[in-house]
């Protein structure tokens, strides 16, 4: 399935790409439920666990047009929630997958922006978010709102993309920042340093680069795998250069040149000179 809107492949296996239990990267090793999970699937109970998601929760997706965390937590926890996405096709793609669950899920979806959230302030217990916060045009900004939608002592817990150093070669800047909508990003530290500056307290933040890099290592074989069935040569030529996409990402990984991690925050429960909400 192809997003016109986002020029993105909706897929929910998340491009076939899977991981052994036996072999996950970083510290996603004690979170493993089944023998193969997808990546998303991962970075959801990762999240979970260390945000203290249950079915008492009340949770808001900042999403990417890419597979759906609050699917997996309303199954698991029973908990409710918004996921919020830039394209109406994924709406409807993950309306659709949330009406095909067994039992019913208390969770719904819409087109908004993290710039402008469409909610009252203290709408939340939970936020939570996989590689989309770095997209935006004014990252400290989408930050306070939110922060502002959060209870108090509420939690923001994500993954995202950071930059690992100031200098980042050409051939990494076109074949990977741009084709992947990564613009220039902060350091870990710097990144640390701005969630602090828009009034969240740092609960903790795992560096899980290495999961990343075996994300595409299995999206690159995946890839070449379909490549190989399809007997569209357009088809085929798109498939193979997303592969080989893939592959310029593991080589930026390995110069050093692009990382990932997990944040979890939280809304201080008193409010500070930074933080004048009430909520």
């Amino acid at each position: 399935m192809y997003d016109q809107s986002s020029h993105t492949f909706l897929n929910f296996k998340g491009y076939g790409a899977v991981h052994e239990t036996g072999t996950p990267a970083d510290d996603f090793r004690e979170n493993a439920r089944d023998d193969y999970r997808t990546t998303v699937e991962q970075t959801a109970a990762f999240l979970a666990a260390k945000a203290g998601i249950n079915g008492s929760c009340t949770v808001l997706e900042v999403g990417d047009d890419c597979e759906c965390l609050l699917i997996y937590l309303a199954k698991w926890f029973g908990c409710r929630g918004e996921g919020i996405f830039d394209s109406e096709e994924y709406v409807r793609f993950a309306q659709d997958l949330c009406t095909n669950q067994i039992h019913r899920l208390d969770i719904g979806f819409r087109r908004a922006s993290v710039m402008r959230l469409p909610h009252e302030p203290g709408s939340f217990t939970h936020v939570v978010s996989h590689g989309a916060l770095h997209k935006v045009p004014d990252k400290p900004h989408s930050y306070s709102e939110i922060r502002r939608v959060l209870r108090k002592g509420g939690v923001l817990a994500f993954s995202d993309f950071y930059q690992p150093r100031k200098w980042i070669s050409a051939r990494t800047r076109t074949e990977v920042y741009d084709k992947f909508g990564w613009n220039g990003g902060y350091t870990l530290l710097k990144y640390l340093s701005v969630l602090e500056e828009a009034g969240f307290e740092i609960d903790s933040v795992f560096n899980v680069t290495g999961f990343l890099r075996r994300t595409f290592e299995g999206n690159a074989e995946a890839a070449r795998t379909r490549a190989e069935q399809m007997t569209d040569p357009e088809a085929r030529d798109k498939m193979l250069a997303f592969s080989s996409s893939c592959e310029e990402v593991q080589a930026a990984i390995d110069q050093g040149e692009v990382g990932w991690a997990i944040f979890v925050v939280r809304k201080p429960d008193v409010s500070g000179p930074q933080a004048p909400d009430a909520a």
